[in-house]
C-alpha cells in the first residue's frame, strides 16, 4: 500500500520587477565589507534597507543615527 504525500501548500508568489542601479565599484566594495557579519545576505539587500530606511526617515534626521540606533554601525 502506497501513501500519497499531502499536496504541499506554497505561499503565492508575488513577481517584483527590479531595474538596475549603478553605483561606482569602490562603494560597492565598501558596502559588501560593511555588511560582513550584520545578516544582510547582498549589498542589493542592504541598498534596498537603506533606501527604504531613508524614504521614511523624519527631516533632521540623518541615516547614519537611523542605523546606529538599531545597531548596525558604531
Amino acid at each position: 500500500m502506497t501513501r500519497k504525500q499531502p499536496k504541499q501548500r506554497h505561499a503565492p508568489q508575488v513577481k517584483r520587477d527590479y531595474v538596475t542601479l549603478s553605483v561606482p565599484r569602490e562603494l560597492y566594495e565598501n558596502a559588501e565589507t560593511a555588511i560582513k557579519g550584520t545578516g544582510f545576505r547582498s549589498v542589493t539587500e542592504y541598498a534596498i534597507f537603506l533606501i527604504r530606511e531613508a524614504l521614511l526617515m523624519k527631516p533632521g534626521k540623518n541615516v547614519r543615527d537611523r542605523l546606529r540606533a538599531l545597531g548596525y554601525v558604531e
